[in-house]
């Protein structure tokens, strides 16, 4: 079993048929968790997503970022609920018992919160600057750290997030890393998935809590 998760994310920025052209090309098994995240569609094209997308990650879990009702029509396995979705509590009340929710916070107290409405885990950002964050000073190692010392959930790390920093990041005790378009957008995006992947799976960091 994997110490520390990779997830993935779409960009918001790319066709469902770019998408999935570039990930039909990609090693899918070094992926834990890809995540639909497509804030301007409908959740009639969040399951054509999902439909076409899944098919490539038998070895990994396909999520729905914020749509509950897109994600309870196509059975996914988890959701992540951003700031404006509904509460992690409401949430478990409309989901399958098995569906994992993630919950994106941004403070201690955030995390604190999402634990006690019963998240799985927490996505926590942004870490350092980033493209999909223009002119929003970034969190930092330290908050990561204070983050994952105080709750008791997984903590994704996300936010400008590169193979070659990923060892400074999981030396917070985090349970893994989430990047976007440091994939997705790359030039190289099956190799650099190869990259990430190894920069992972060779630390000698332990998670203090881990994503499974």
């Amino acid at each position: 079993m994997r110490k520390h998760a990779l997830h993935v994310m779409t960009t918001g920025k790319q066709p469902l048929s770019e998408v999935a052209n570039i990930l039909r090309h990609c090693p899918t098994q070094a992926i834990d968790v890809l995540h639909i995240r497509e804030k301007a569609l409908g959740a009639k094209e969040i399951t054509e997503w999902f439909a076409s997308l899944q098919p490539l990650f038998r070895e990994s879990a396909v999520y729905i970022n914020d749509r509950l009702d897109a994600a309870l029509a196509v059975q996914a396995p988890g959701v992540q609920l951003a700031y404006n979705s509904l509460s992690v509590s409401d949430s478990r009340r409309i989901l399958p018992a098995a569906a994992r929710i993630g919950c994106s916070v941004h403070s201690v107290k955030e995390a604190l919160t999402a634990a006690r409405e019963g998240a799985d885990y927490v996505l926590f950002g942004h870490i350092f600057e980033s493209n999909s964050k223009p002119g929003l000073p970034p969190r930092g190692v330290k908050a990561l750290t204070e983050v994952v010392n105080a709750c008791n959930l997984p903590v994704i790390a996300i936010g400008g997030i590169e193979p070659d920093n990923v060892e400074e990041v999981l030396s917070t005790g985090c349970a893994g890393i989430a990047v976007l378009s440091s994939v997705l957008l790359h030039t190289e995006p099956a190799s650099q998935i190869r990259r990430f992947r190894e920069a992972i799976d060779r630390t000698h960091h332990i998670p203090r809590s881990g994503f499974h």
